[in-house]
């Protein structure tokens, strides 16, 4: 006996997977908890630094602080660290980063940071924005007071071990990064005058942090200081037609010493290097600094390059370039001064013929 049933019958589907909508989840926390983080440290870093109001601990780099109302922030040890005129220079920057909301834009970068935390290009821009705000101010500073370069590259290198405190609403004075290239940006400031239109000198000082602070510092009461002298001559730029002389001076703490290099005939045809003579007064200007005077004169009858002053530390080298546009030729002086050695016994002294 046969029996039918009419049954309906139900077609089940098989669920979609929630997988992608799980991943957006995912992701959307990932970057949401990033940015809270960030911007956590960063408010926790504002925090620390506000609570120590205008008075830094000793070695603290100075910074002006806050958004509203900011304050110029100095360390216990700045009447000591930095000179009468250094300490207005550093005033006279802060001054130039309050009157351009510096920090304004640094909270900016900071918020931007926090959203893009996982883009190591929004990380770097933001660095390079606070370079460039501190190349900004020392070029505005300098630029209504040229007489001041030297006291402000004092000033740069009498920070070069400070501490920053890295507040989003706080514009420092300095640290090492980046000395070099704000003290080379001081070079090339410098005006030029008729002859050096023609001539073109340049003065570019080259740091080390690791160096600046693994250098020795000079014997207590010897006062004398000691140069290594490195001159390169080229024609036309090409390395072949290069000559280089290498010498040591050793000198008292601001005194002149000077030297006349002869003629060196050359593997090139129908070059002959001219006479160059130099002279040079390092002085010790703080507890690490020193400031070269340089004076250049090349040919006969001399004809002086330029005199342009660097100011460097024990042990880092300064480099020196002049460009002589009518003859092709190049120099280059590199100095570093450094301790002299204990034992050291000068010379008798010879004395230097003037340039005919």
């Amino acid at each position: 006996m046969l029996q039918a049933t009419n049954a309906p019958t139900t077609a089940t589907l098989p669920a979609l997977p929630a997988t992608a909508a799980s991943a957006d989840a995912i992701w959307l926390a990932l970057w949401v908890g990033g940015s809270l983080l960030v911007t956590t440290v960063q408010a926790a870093r504002q925090w620390r630094l506000a609570r120590l109001g205008i008075q830094l601990p000793a070695g603290s780099s100075p910074a002006l602080v806050g958004l509203w109302r900011p304050r110029i922030a100095l360390p216990a040890d700045f009447e000591r660290r930095f000179a009468p005129a250094e300490r207005e220079l550093i005033f006279a920057h802060e001054q130039v980063h309050r009157e351009r909301l510096d920090n304004l834009w640094n909270l900016l970068a900071c918020t931007l940071t926090a959203l893009h935390w996982w883009n190591p290009l929004a990380w770097w821009a933001a660095r390079r924005m606070r370079a460039d705000q501190e190349l900004a101010c020392d070029a505005a500073v300098l630029a209504s007071r040229p007489g001041d370069v030297a006291d402000y590259s004092r000033a740069l290198l009498a920070a070069h071990d400070l501490t920053a405190h890295g507040a989003p609403l706080a514009s420092r004075w300095g640290t090492a990064h980046p000395l070099v290239e704000r003290i080379a940006m001081l070079n090339r400031l410098r005006p030029l005058n008729r002859r050096r239109r023609l001539l073109l000198a340049t003065a570019v000082a080259t740091a080390s942090a690791l160096a600046y602070a693994a250098e020795g510092r000079p014997p207590a009461g010897k006062g004398l200081i000691q140069l290594e002298l490195k001159v390169e001559r080229s024609q036309g730029g090409s390395t072949s037609s290069r000559t280089t002389q290498t010498l040591r001076l050793v000198g008292k703490d601001g005194e002149r010493m000077g030297l006349r290099l002869d003629p060196i005939a050359t593997d090139q045809p129908n070059w002959t290097t001219e006479p160059l003579s130099i002279e040079l007064r390092p002085r010790q200007t703080g507890e690490n600094q020193v400031l070269i005077e340089t004076r250049v004169s090349h040919g006969k009858p001399s004809v002086e390059l330029g005199h342009p002053s660097v100011a460097t530390a024990w042990g880092l080298k300064a480099r020196i370039e002049f460009d002589h546009p009518d003859t092709g030729e190049k120099f280059s002086l590199e100095l570093t001064p450094s301790a002299v050695p204990a034992d050291f016994k000068p010379p008798a002294r010879q004395p230097v013929k003037p340039p005919q």
